[in-house]
């Protein structure tokens, strides 16, 4: 199965990201939380990574994130425009593909509150494939011990932008999709 990109953008998207997960648990609730395999292989296959770790305050529709080693601060929403969850029928993973519009505030956005929806701690290994293509590892951890990963989830991520040929973008995303999904 090929994935066709045309299906997900709209004037507004400016992000597309590609979930590998196991199976619809609910109606509402995919589990994208990934096995070891997954993770071994695109560590052996890309020796090159940036990891960066964050903290997340979440407000309503804004979330304020903290980059914890070396001080970036940003405020931003994200707006789902489309969502599909898409079934391979003869490999142990699936996709949940998501296209949304992320914008970014100035930081005084963020109100001054005690009423945090919640707070979230984890760290991404970015895999840059191109300027707009990456592979992320993210690990979220239990409560704030860095020690303890509860959940580690692998997607890909598409930064679109209007004037980018998107014949080629398409190709590399079903290359890597076909690549990880039997994983």
């Amino acid at each position: 199965m090929n994935i066709n990109l045309t299906d997900f953008i709209t004037e507004d998207v400016n992000i597309i990201e590609f979930f590998f997960c196991k199976d619809i648990i609910e109606d509402d609730l995919i589990d994208v939380v990934i096995n070891n395999d997954i993770e071994s292989i695109v560590e052996r296959k890309y020796k090159k990574y940036k990891e960066e770790k964050y903290k997340s305050y979440h407000h309503k529709d804004k979330v304020y994130t903290y980059e914890l080693s070396n001080d970036n601060q940003y405020v931003s929403s994200k707006i789902v425009i489309k969502s599909r969850y898409v079934t391979y029928n003869n490999y142990n993973s699936n996709l949940f593909i998501l296209s949304s519009k992320i914008d970014k505030f100035p930081q005084y956005i963020f109100p001054c509150t005690n009423e945090i929806d919640y707070i979230s701690t984890y760290s991404i290994k970015e895999y840059k494939i191109n300027n707009r293509i990456s592979l992320l590892l993210r690990y979220d951890y239990l409560n704030d011990d860095e020690k303890k990963v509860s959940t580690k989830t692998f997607y890909i991520e598409y930064r679109h932008s209007p004037n980018v040929e998107v014949d080629k973008i398409n190709e590399y995303i079903n290359n890597i999709v076909n690549t990880y999904i039997n994983c």
